[in-house]
């Protein structure tokens, strides 16, 4: 037996056997801290990534302390200063990013646009009477809504289209027709052939159909639900449209005011340069 046991192994002293049993809870004990000293390392990076780039805020092209900035006296409105609130605000930087609108020169020459065409965001939609109206061809519901005053009624088509195509992604095939190149013919049709194929495709658009006016409706449409919905996007979407931004080539100035003022298709083009001349300087500063 004791021959036995020699082949087995080595023999081990006497005085040293009680320490093989605490063998396991050292192994145990060391597995521990190595895995307590990785985990904490690789959370803390879990952590840095997400924050980095998922909570990152969106850039700021346009703060409140710079549009506090542009008040200013206008020699036909008066004092002009922006009405908004933290949403329209956060909007009016979504669209300046999303549509390309991004220098000093850019951003003066929209918001002067938009500071004439609304007061500053005062009057959303484009103020005056049926028979006002009816004098330039449009009518209460296809009035100018949003802070460039789109108006007509194919021209809130071309824009239902545009939304639907961009925010519905079953629609998205659809083709668009820019009234500044279709005749107003192409783009009625474009706009009913997509009603139809929303239909067939059993998808809700009403979010953007109601940008059309519908005198049946009993929610707002047409120029009411632009002011209410989508006041910059429009502002954005028509400024893209227009190509006004291949207009702002050369040094910055009035000259581009002249230029933008006649591809909006605004009035009172003095205004439009004192407003220009007063937020170029808050916002190159």
């Amino acid at each position: 037996m004791e021959r036995h046991m020699k082949k087995s192994g080595p023999m081990i002293p006497e005085q040293f056997r009680p320490f093989i049993l605490l063998i396991p809870l050292f192994v145990f004990l060391a597995a521990a801290v190595l895995i307590w000293g990785r985990e904490p390392a690789a959370a803390e990076k879990k952590i840095s990534r997400s924050v980095t780039s998922e909570d990152a805020p969106p850039e700021q092209l346009v703060t409140a302390e710079q549009l506090g900035r542009m008040t200013y006296l206008d020699s036909v409105m008066g004092e002009v200063q922006w009405v908004y609130d933290d949403a329209s605000l956060s909007e009016l930087n979504r669209v300046l990013r999303e549509y390309e609108i991004r220098t000093p020169e850019e951003i003066s020459q929209f918001l002067a646009q938009a500071a004439v065409e609304t007061a500053a965001g005062r009057w959303l939609t484009e103020l005056g009477d049926e028979e006002y109206f009816r004098r330039y061809g449009y009518t209460t519901g296809t009035r100018g809504a949003g802070y460039l005053h789109l108006t007509f009624e194919y021209g809130q088509m071309a824009f239902a289209v545009w939304m639907i195509k961009k925010c519905v992604p079953e629609m998205a095939s659809i083709p668009y027709r820019n009234p500044t190149c279709y005749t107003q013919e192409e783009v009625k049709e474009t706009y009913y052939s997509t009603l139809r194929m929303a239909e067939d495709l059993g998808v809700d658009i009403s979010r953007y159909s109601r940008i059309v006016y519908d005198p049946k409706s009993s929610v707002f449409t047409g120029a009411d639900y632009i002011a209410e919905a989508f006041a910059w996007e429009s502002a954005g979407y028509y400024w893209h449209i227009t190509g006004i931004k291949r207009a702002l080539s050369g040094p910055p100035g009035v000259a581009h005011t002249d230029e933008v003022s006649r591809l909006v298709g605004g009035r009172n083009w003095q205004s439009r340069r004192e407003a220009y001349e007063a937020f170029y300087p808050v916002l190159s500063a």
